[in-house]
């Protein structure tokens, strides 16, 4: 069986746009992931931008399609916007409702209720990939040790900001943080004590 990511492995419904997007999110991860090779963004797609996007399609309801197309975009969403040219071909790939919604994540002002939930509903998904493929359960320090503390650290304080929209994403997500900060202060212990040695008192 190849290693490549195929939007078959998604297991979402037959959409056009959703698999558009995860064709755009793959050649982004091949750009700039390219040293982790098929397997290694095979499994960064189904962990994070396709995890997402499951969650907001199991989990919430009246789930936009727009939605899930930002989730599938994964880290491809912040060049959609560089040049006038990639948003009008992001708008015939994706529609104007996905570009629409990656503007208002970008800062863009709006007042559309949809547009204001799922912008939280991302939030939260999006942060539970991040979570569950980065920080729970983490085995080892490594360089990026001090970056996952700056993720945990954000996603609870943008939570704190956010919660009581969405209940039962609020609760998987307020369980993944203690995990997740239970993983990161479990190796942090480990070190202190790799650092400090045996204490075998005085002779």
């Amino acid at each position: 069986m190849s290693d490549a990511f195929k939007y078959e492995d998604a297991r979402l419904p037959q959409s056009d746009k959703f698999e558009n997007a995860t064709k755009l999110c793959k050649a982004w991860l091949d750009t700039h992931m390219a040293i982790f090779k098929d397997k290694g963004i095979k499994n960064f797609m189904l962990n994070q931008p396709v995890r997402a996007a499951r969650l907001l399609v199991s989990e919430t309801e009246h789930v936009s399609e727009a939605s899930v197309i930002v989730a599938l975009l994964g880290p491809a969403k912040q060049d959609i916007l560089k040049t006038p040219v990639s948003e009008t071909m992001a708008r015939e790939m994706l529609g104007n409702a996905a570009v629409d919604l990656i503007q208002y994540m970008a800062g863009q002002p709006s007042n559309d209720p949809v547009m204001q939930r799922d912008a939280v509903r991302l939030f939260l998904v999006e942060g539970m990939s991040t979570m569950n493929d980065q920080l729970i359960d983490r085995k080892r320090i490594d360089k990026h040790h001090k970056v996952r503390w700056n993720i945990l650290n954000n996603l609870e304080s943008n939570f704190a900001k956010f919660q009581g929209r969405n209940p039962a994403l609020d609760k998987m997500f307020a369980a993944d943080l203690v995990k997740s900060r239970a993983a990161l202060e479990a190796l942090d212990r480990a070190a202190a004590a790799k650092k400090k040695g045996p204490n075998n008192g005085p002779r």
